[in-house]
């Protein structure tokens, strides 16, 4: 400000002047960081008449109010005056505007590790110098966990040690195939991990790349742990990652940091073909956060993304990426810190349910905080929902769902249309709270080591998929009779008709056909029928079928060769399917060929409006159409073509160019 004054002062204007005497609004978003107490009170200087609107969603409130500094405000209430309009992140919960998040809490230190390193700084402490070792591991024994953990000093959590079971957690096939959100062997969801120091994250970052360099990391690293069957993980450039922070973090500007982070960017540089430099570092961390958000067309495409970004501060406020699903966190947070930080995942995406949370750091210590913070921000009395229930609770639910459902209907083969109504729709309740807690639970990464131990909770997942299709098929008989409902009649209300119950529940995708059809040999039943069962869960369409058992087929008549590669031989009958559909579009409606491959190229369902699809129009051939169909009128031909086309689109051409993905 006072360097304005001077500029306008040297040109001899009376500009400023004049602005000091007027009656000036502020608007400050993100208040209750964007400008201190103490810059505000600078600014009034300046402009006496000022009046300040600030807008937060993490106003600091006494709980977490600034440390002292004179008279100063040290709430955001004090700074901005009383609060005109409040609409808490629970109210955001409730409209459907953001999503709630789950949290896991991991320990990296074994319980007896810690008991004996408190044991140790106790046997050290001249107070208890007259107590005995049953005695002090008598009140070792009386802490909570958090007591426990406030003995950890910051240097325990930045041991190599930690760092490798802090990836190893991550990367694990299993956990990274839900935290990424795998889909046909690709992630589709990004994650932050955020470190207590510029140090910690540039460590984390070679850690992963070392770990990562062999190309059959995934397989060698967690030969104890394999992913599970009908999961894939196909990327061969997975994890995507960087590094970035604000200049400002970093105070030491030795010529060691320097270079570290010239290695990064040319890391970076390296695999995404630019070339970026730490002189404009700025540019280099905007394009990070253009890949990270995949707003922009040209990173919406296929590995133009970055799968893991690694930060301190930077990304943790402000930042809105939709397609962030899972935040790590290595380093403690607290009140306004955490829900800015935690409310990068909870953005609202298609097929995105919750922001996914996992800690490594101080487990009860933070989930107290966790617990305080939500309490605070919600400015709720009672259970603000924001916190999905733990993984325990999760399974408790589970498992009684299905109990219920076990005592409802013993065996899939005692219930069908034909049964009574009031026992169907029981029955389809029981089966929709049984995947819907389902649903719950497989995003835990406790899920995974209990899967892989336990035959009993491999049993009542097993149940899911054995009532599938009796499922499907008393949910589909009442429908009728929920159309025919009468005042006084069944209550439906609580059965979800058109959602994704029938398709969430199968830890398979299209890639494990692939691997399916590379073991395949000429009039191989097993496979055959495992491919067919494959090609039902996951609901593809007919022509999506018939194109598989035509490969099939081709394989038992030997019109195949045997060394020729999977891939290439399911593109090569895919590709023929999709342009044999276009070709018989077009002699059907004697529109262009070339103009209908530049619509279904771009197309996407629901694209309005079709793309293209003026090129088509101007390409008709009307005359010809009439000749075939006399009764053609030229008015109702285009719409009629058009809404075709449309339909083609989406029941033919998507699905079979979702296959050659």
């Amino acid at each position: 400000m006072r360097y304005a004054q001077r500029q306008e002062e040297q040109k001899g204007t009376q500009r400023f002047k004049k602005l000091l005497g007027q009656h000036i609004v502020f608007v400050v978003d993100e208040c209750h960081r964007a400008l201190s107490a103490e810059g505000m009170e600078v600014i009034r200087g300046f402009f006496p008449n000022s009046t300040w609107f600030g807008f937060t969603g993490t106003p600091i409130f006494n709980e977490n109010k600034k440390q002292a500094k004179g008279q100063l405000a040290r709430i955001t209430r004090d700074q901005y005056g009383e609060v005109l309009h409040t609409y808490t992140i629970k109210n955001a919960l409730d409209d459907g505007a953001v999503l709630g998040f789950q949290v896991e809490h991991e320990d990296t230190i074994e319980p007896t590790s810690l008991n004996n390193y408190i044991f140790n700084q106790l046997r050290l402490n001249e107070k208890y110098a007259n107590f005995s070792n049953d005695e002090i591991n008598d009140m070792i024994d009386q802490m909570d966990g958090r007591e426990k953990e406030s003995y950890l000093e910051p240097s325990t959590f930045e041991s190599d040690d930690h760092i490798q079971k802090v990836i190893h957690k991550i990367f694990r096939p299993d956990n990274a195939y839900i935290k990424f959100d795998f889909q046909n062997g690709r992630p589709q969801k990004s994650a932050i991990l955020t470190t207590s120091s510029i140090d910690m994250a540039k460590r984390y970052y070679k850690a992963i790349k070392e770990m990562t360099k062999d190309p059959e990391w995934l397989t060698k690293e967690f030969a104890g742990h394999p992913i599970r069957t009908g999961r894939t993980i196909e990327d061969p450039d997975f994890p995507r990652i960087a590094v970035t922070y604000s200049i400002q973090e970093n105070e030491d500007n030795s010529k060691q940091i320097q270079d570290e982070m010239k290695e990064i960017i040319k890391d970076y540089n390296d695999y995404y073909n630019t070339a970026w430099s730490i002189e404009d570092i700025e540019r280099y961390n905007g394009d990070i956060n253009n890949r990270l958000a995949r707003k922009k067309a040209e990173f919406k495409e296929f590995g133009k993304q970055i799968d893991l970004v690694i930060v301190v501060d930077r990304l943790l406020t402000g930042f809105d990426a939709p397609t962030i699903q899972t935040l790590f966190v290595d380093r403690n947070l607290s009140y306004a810190n955490l829900i800015q930080a935690f409310s990068r995942t909870n953005r609202t995406y298609p097929g995105k349910k919750k922001g996914l949370i996992v800690t490594f750091r101080k487990p009860s210590t933070m989930e107290h905080n966790v617990e305080e913070a939500t309490k605070l921000y919600s400015q709720a009395q009672e259970e603000s929902n924001l916190v999905y229930p733990t993984y325990d609770e999760s399974k408790k639910r589970f498992q009684k769902a299905h109990k219920t459902l076990k005592k409802l209907v013993p065996n899939p083969t005692d219930i069908d249309e034909h049964s009574p109504l009031e026992t169907r729709i029981e029955f389809v309740k029981a089966f929709q709270e049984l995947n819907n807690s389902y649903e719950a639970l497989v995003t835990y990464d406790d899920y995974n080591d209990e899967m892989e131990k336990s035959k009993a909770l491999q049993d009542q997942v097993k149940t899911l998929e054995e009532y599938i299709g009796v499922y499907n098929t008393v949910k589909g008989s009442l429908v009728d009779e929920r159309d025919g409902d009468r005042p006084g009649g069944p209550d439906f209300s609580d059965i979800e008709f058109y959602g994704e119950n029938a398709i969430k529940i199968y830890d398979i995708d299209s890639t494990y056909i692939d691997r399916l059809l590379e073991t395949y040999s000429a009039n191989n039943q097993n496979i055959r029928d495992e491919i067919e069962k494959v090609l039902q869960k996951l609901k593809k369409s007919e022509i999506v079928k018939a194109v598989y058992r035509a490969i099939l087929n081709a394989i038992d008549a030997k019109e195949i060769n045997s060394e020729e590669d999977t891939f290439v031989v399911k593109r090569r009958f895919f590709t023929e399917s999709y342009n044999k559909a276009i070709g018989e579009f077009a002699k059907a409606w004697f529109v262009d060929e070339g103009e209908l491959h530049s619509s279904a190229v771009q197309y996407v369902i629901g694209s309005e409006p079709i793309p293209n699809i003026g090129g088509i129009i101007d390409s008709k051939q009307f005359d010809k159409f009439k000749a075939v169909h006399p009764d053609a009128k030229p008015l109702k031909y285009g719409p009629e073509m058009k809404r075709q086309w449309r339909k083609t689109l989406d029941e033919v051409i998507v699905p079979l160019k979702d296959e050659l993905r």
